[in-house]
């Protein structure tokens, strides 16, 4: 097993892993390798990059972290696998939140299901579980995908608006904080799988994540929209600390 993987495993089975996100639609391959830098100047246990496989290759050159290549296709996350990406993401769905499209629970666990016969023994199979959907909906395909073998599952903070053509409601950063850890509680009690909780994470709420049961946390904005490479390391340095001092006080 690649060191790579080992490590990132070592920290979900200790609850205190950190992914940074350069963006599931962010094929800007400079800022991609500034994100890359951050993640690999401060520990950070991964990068989730897009399921392409010339950003995976020219991520893997610059950062020792274990690589999440994300796509809601299931054969790109294959490809992305062959590049080297040692976990396929499925998800996440905000793009398709912002094309009115919005999967049932059924579709995402085709689509995983999928993933899982495609990579499973290559690489560590991550779903994300839509937030748009109910508790009910989030904790159900939590227990399915644990039954089909994937490795863990990621939070969304979404709210979708019931309508004749459902939209998503445009949240603040409270309100994505407020949903993603809502349905980290609920996850948590419905899985043994360790969850990943994204959606609205900065370095001043990384803590109310392992609190609410998190096994690792995903950070996007808050570091790859930093306006400068210094910026991005100094985000992340103070992800990696107050994540290290949220792990001490539960210990």
């Amino acid at each position: 097993m690649k060191q790579s993987l080992q490590t990132l495993k070592a920290a979900l089975q200790s609850g205190n892993a950190v992914k940074i996100i350069a963006g599931i639609a962010n094929f800007d391959l400079e800022n991609v390798l500034q994100v890359a830098h951050a993640a690999e100047a401060t520990g950070a246990h991964a990068i989730d990059v897009a399921a392409h496989p010339e950003i995976v290759q020219a991520v893997r050159e610059v950062t020792s972290a274990a690589i999440f290549a994300s796509s809601v296709e299931p054969q790109a996350l294959a490809s992305a696998v062959a590049a080297g990406a040692d976990v396929a993401e499925l998800g996440n769905f905000d793009a398709l939140y912002e094309q009115g499209l919005f999967l049932s629970a059924e579709a995402v666990l085709e689509l995983a299901e999928k993933t899982v016969a495609l990579v499973k023994g290559q690489a560590l199979v991550s779903v994300t579980i839509p937030g748009h959907l109910t508790l009910e909906s989030q904790t159900y395909m939590a227990e399915k995908l644990e039954a089909m073998g994937v490795d863990l599952i990621q939070t969304e903070g979404s709210a979708r608006l019931l309508a004749s053509e459902p939209t998503v409601k445009s949240l603040s950063a409270a309100e994505k904080e407020e949903l993603t850890l809502r349905n980290t509680r609920a996850l948590a009690k419905a899985t043994r799988l360790p969850i990943m909780t994204a959606s609205g994470l900065n370095a001043d709420n990384v803590a109310l994540a392992f609190q609410a049961g998190a096994s690792a946390v995903g950070i996007g904005a808050y570091v790859n929209q930093a306006g400068s490479q210094a910026e991005m390391i100094q985000r992340a340095q103070a992800v990696m600390l107050n994540r290290s001092q949220a792990v001490s006080q539960a210990s």
